[in-house]
């Protein structure tokens, strides 16, 4: 009979220590606003500070009022949208992702500035989860720490490829529409087709046959590009290395981005309209001094970007032989 009430007792207890594990993560979880974001206060810090069994936490330290010299932490302010946003984005593509996203404002958590001894921000903190027997904290446990810079608020393409790393998923960023950027190419488009109708257009006799052609050197250029690879792997269109800057070349001959595909082929458009060009010169012209320096002058040109074309296919490729 003892026997049977120390068994009943020791269920009992573990049924509670699970009952206990479940009821805190949902508690945790119903903090959460729409965008899954946890705002840390004064009154849930210590409870979330000891993390969850399982769970990631990512931390935005920031602030929401101005220092002693009454400077506003711009840069704050400008990644706050970009944390929501790839909190958001996080939740939806990647549901079965155990990972906290929390905020904590300095100027509302005295407790958490007193803790983590902190001097400057913003600061970005990703914690593993809390392994079994450690006695984790946010004070003393190792985290990864994102690099918070001037690159880091204009996208946030950079902080999701961070996070996607880290979480070992993939998270997707649909970027907002730049009306700016949009007048700006679409008036360069219209002055570009003014020009072709009223100039160029005029000049092409069979008009058909020429567009057959421009159709097919289309369809070509998409072939030999990579273009179907890219879109097949679901391969972002631009990237950035660590300096924000961006990559136009993947290292290695397996991935490629998006970008890519535009700039090979304009060189590949470039060399070849150049080559055309160079070859019907002499039945369009008679032979002068002009057009042959006109001709020395192309065959330079397409020299040198197939020497540029060269040199990015080395990027690729390092051990390609043939460079000069």
């Amino acid at each position: 009979m003892q026997l049977n009430q120390i068994w009943f007792l020791w269920f009992t207890i573990l049924f509670q220590e699970v009952s206990y594990a479940l009821l805190d993560v949902s508690e945790v979880v119903s903090l959460e606003d729409s965008n899954g974001v946890i705002r840390v206060t004064d009154d849930n810090y210590k409870e979330l500070s000891q993390g969850l069994p399982d769970y990631y936490a990512v931390l935005f330290i920031t602030t929401s009022k101005s220092n002693k010299q009454g400077l506003i932490c711009e840069m704050c302010n400008g990644f706050e949208p970009i944390f929501q946003k790839v909190s958001l984005a996080t939740h939806q593509q990647v549901p079965d992702s155990k990972v906290l996203f929390l905020k904590v404002d300095v100027s509302e958590n005295t407790k958490f500035v007193q803790d983590l001894g902190l001097t400057t921000i913003p600061h970005v903190l990703i914690f593993p989860p809390p392994q079994e027997g450690d006695q984790f904290s946010w004070q003393k446990s190792a985290f990864y720490q994102y690099e918070m810079s001037a690159n880091s608020v204009r996208t946030p393409l950079h902080f999701a490829d961070f996070l996607a790393k880290v979480l070992k998923v993939y998270i997707g960023i649909k970027e907002d529409f730049e009306y700016r950027e949009f007048a700006i190419y679409f008036a360069i488009f219209v002055i570009v087709f003014s020009v072709f109708k009223r100039k160029v257009l005029p000049l092409i006799t069979n008009k058909s046959k020429f567009f057959s052609m421009l159709l097919s050197f289309a369809i070509l250029m998409l072939s030999i590009t990579g273009y179907k690879f890219t879109q097949m792997n679901s391969i972002p269109f631009i990237a950035r290395d660590p300096k924000g800057q961006i990559m136009y070349f993947s290292g290695g001959m397996g991935w490629q981005f998006g970008i890519e595909i535009f700039t090979v082929s304009t060189m590949y458009i470039a060399m070849g309209a150049m080559t055309v060009f160079l070859i019907m010169s002499p039945k369009s012209t008679q032979e002068t001094k002009t057009a042959s320096l006109r001709n020395t002058i192309l065959a330079c040109v397409i020299c040198y970007i197939f020497s540029y074309f060269i040199g990015c296919f080395k990027i690729k490729n390092p051990e390609y032989p043939f460079a000069y």
